[in-house]
């Protein structure tokens, strides 16, 4: 199984996210053809992001995160729990070595914010093996829309 290390501190945001409010369920981004050709050095072509209310912690949220890179067959993925507070979800990643993720209601979307880089870690092989970083302005945020349960799913985009 493949993993994504979230890494870097999160900063806070001037948008506001009060822990009732908090819309959950799965948002989705995807980069069609034009635009990865006018964005040549930006590796996310697709992710995913399912929020859930935690069935482990009373008033923590679960997040499951999907991406799939440019000319990579495969998904790498990400867990763990967040913490709402007034401005944002703080997410802790559940791959130990990972920090923080930052995620902001923008309307009816959820901004998906990591301010260092994303470091991808192959968990088969090993993370001294295969990993890569993600780094750079078009890696650092991303603006999701809400979509339908069954986008959420594992199938190639």
């Amino acid at each position: 199984m493949r993993a994504l290390l979230l890494s870097s501190m999160c900063m806070a945001s001037p948008t506001g996210m009060a822990s009732a409010a908090v819309p959950l369920g799965c948002f989705v981004r995807t980069y069609d053809a034009a635009h990865l050709r006018n964005h040549p050095r930006q590796q996310v072509r697709r992710l995913w992001l399912r929020l859930e209310t935690s069935r482990y912690e009373a008033g923590k949220i679960e997040f499951g995160l999907n991406i799939w890179l440019r000319g990579q067959p495969q998904v790498w993925r990400a867990g763990g729990r967040c913490e709402p507070d007034p401005i944002a979800l703080r997410c802790q990643p559940d791959t130990d070595g990972a920090s923080g993720l930052l995620i902001t209601q923008v309307g009816r979307n959820m901004r998906l914010s990591n301010p260092g880089r994303l470091k991808i870690v192959d968990d088969v092989t090993g993370p001294d093996l295969n990993d890569r970083l993600l780094g750079g302005p078009g890696h650092a945020t991303f603006l999701l829309s809400p979509a339908r349960d069954s986008a959420c799913k594992d199938s190639r985009p």
